[in-house]
């Protein structure tokens, strides 16, 4: 089966057609049940309903568009955080590399100071014994010496010892200066870019504020619109996107070339891959889902909200944006068919097209997608078929999803 073929079968729903609720009004409202009865009212009792249906219709339309609309406004505050998120790492991270180097530089400038004061005591012992002898000493050297080239050669050593003292003595004088001027710019960017910090965190928290807002209309419309039939379709739809979404990811990754996927196959690792986050198994591989005959493809872990999510092997990411249904989603392309998926991330860290190596940090767990809890959604597939995670991931305990 090629590419394109398997692809094009990806998640195709297991069961059950719904019958959408306007069938069933319009069979019910249908004058097939008043041919009986042609009295007026029973005439005005369909007509009655006609109106009921006609007014259902036209509320549930307007609850079905404003919820469309929270959930993009919804979409486009979770990606907002996560472009946010990824600002505050890069920003962490230079003020670590710059309190790293201020250290150094203290370092530096306390060996300067203690040389300093080497050669300012030396230099008092010579002042002190300069004044003492006053000029004897070069008086003696002149008396004492016979020959006035040797005279004139004792000159000249003792004044350039004195000279080479005192420009030494500058030069360390001057290095120290220069060392205070790049401590004090240093330490001006470290105030700088805590001040951004301090400015990327209070919007972080605005636009959690806002989300968290969002999240609550959210809940109320879902309350008004919740029937068993209205979340199977949502989740037919949403498989039916990722469907979509794994087709685009097809064309867009044709051009790999099979050596770029060097190293052990995906297929001979079975058993051996770690898990993307530890934490307690929510839902299953195969588990039934809440509605439906509608079952898990993949698997659900609870983690902390900005826990690392490492990539199980190498590949290249295939997507790394906001899905319908799975909030902000990254898939890796593996080879031979293979692909993982993670979604409902909090930030997203990597691109379209950048390759990754196992164990790199591709996202951080969270809540995207309007999910009410913190968790990881992973799948496995294999030439658009899912796989089950628990019997390709590692088995042992501690650093990998747990199965209690």
């Amino acid at each position: 089966m090629s590419r394109r073929q398997w692809l094009s079968s990806i998640l195709r729903p297991s069961v059950m057609l719904v019958i959408p609720l306007s069938c069933c009004l319009v069979l019910a409202a249908s004058p097939v049940f008043a041919e009986d009865d042609g009295d007026t009212e029973s005439a005005a009792r369909l007509e009655q309903l006609r109106v009921s249906i006609t007014r259902l219709r036209s509320i549930l339309e307007k609850v079905r568009t404003k919820k469309s609309r929270v959930q993009n406004d919804l979409r486009r505050m979770e990606k907002s955080i996560s472009r946010i998120n990824r600002k505050l790492r890069k920003v962490r991270r230079d003020i670590r590399k710059q309190k790293k180097n201020l250290g150094g530089l203290y370092r530096q400038r306390t060996e300067l100071q203690a040389g300093l004061k080497r050669h300012r005591t030396m230099l008092g012992k010579q002042v002190r014994a300069s004044y003492v002898m006053g000029r004897q000493e070069q008086l003696k050297i002149v008396l004492n010496q016979g020959d006035p080239s040797t005279v004139k050669r004792a000159l000249v050593y003792f004044d350039y010892l004195n000279r080479s003292r005192a420009e030494h003595i500058q030069g360390v004088i001057k290095r120290l200066k220069q060392l205070q001027e790049v401590e004090n710019r240093i330490v001006a960017e470290k105030k700088m870019l805590e001040t951004l910090l301090a400015k990327q965190g209070v919007k972080k928290k605005e636009l959690v504020k806002a989300r968290r807002g969002r999240k609550k209309i959210l809940l109320a419309l879902t309350r008004e619109i919740k029937t068993k039939d209205k979340k199977l379709d949502r989740m037919l739809q949403d498989e039916r996107e990722l469907r979509r979404v794994l087709k685009a990811v097809e064309q867009a990754l044709s051009d790999i070339p099979a050596k770029d996927l060097e190293g052990k196959p995906f297929a001979a690792r079975k058993g051996e891959l770690p898990w993307p986050a530890s934490g307690r198994l929510l839902a299953s591989f195969g588990g039934r889902r809440s509605v439906g005959r509608l079952k898990w493809n993949g698997v659900m872990i609870a983690a902390a909200r900005g826990v690392n999510v490492r990539v199980v092997a190498r590949g290249r990411v295939a997507f790394s944006d906001w899905l319908r249904g799975y909030g902000l989603m990254v898939i890796i392309d593996h080879g031979d068919g293979y692909m993982s998926l993670y979604g409902h991330n909090q930030s997203l860290f990597k691109e379209i097209g950048e390759w990754v190596e196992e164990g790199d940090i591709i996202a951080s767990v969270g809540n995207s997608g309007g999910q009410s809890r913190s968790q990881l959604y992973f799948e496995l597939r294999h030439k658009g078929v899912p796989v089950n995670p628990a019997i390709w991931c590692r088995r042992t305990r501690g650093g990998f999803a747990s199965l209690r």
